[in-house]
């Protein structure tokens, strides 16, 4: 499960950056090992939850009362199984054209995060009068 760090007061962007960073680290595996499982027979893809990331930042659990409420996965993580999709023959369920848009779209967001936090430096610098 990821560990994401709280803050007490205030919103610390270096925080903010650390904690969206490691959640798209965590993504990226989980999908980089749906493309290696697309020859798998009967694999499903899995994805990660940035939900159950957010409230990893807050002491709440849940706790899943209806088969009808959101599954958070067996144990737990923020790792979940894809909602049904197409399959082959084999029963695999990977996409790769799918896999792969996401993909890009965690390297999109993994350059926004840098970029932020570039920016953020660099005022931060100018406030010090460096």
């Amino acid at each position: 499960m990821l560990n994401v760090e709280a803050t007490p007061r205030g919103t610390d962007i270096f925080s903010l950056g650390r904690n969206r960073l490691a959640w798209l680290q965590e993504r990226q595996q989980v999908l980089a090992g749906n493309i290696a499982n697309a020859d798998t027979p009967d694999y499903a893809p899995r994805d990660v939850s940035p939900f159950q990331a957010a409230l990893g930042q807050f002491d709440v659990s849940l706790a899943r009362t209806d088969e009808q409420h959101m599954n958070l996965g067996e144990d737990g993580s923020d790792i979940e199984v894809r909602p049904e999709a197409e399959r082959s023959l084999d029963g695999n369920r990977v996409s790769l054209d799918h896999e792969m848009e996401q993909v890009a779209t965690v390297n999109d967001q993994q350059h926004l995060v840098v970029n932020l936090y570039g920016k953020y430096m660099n005022m931060f610098q100018t406030a010090l009068g460096r």
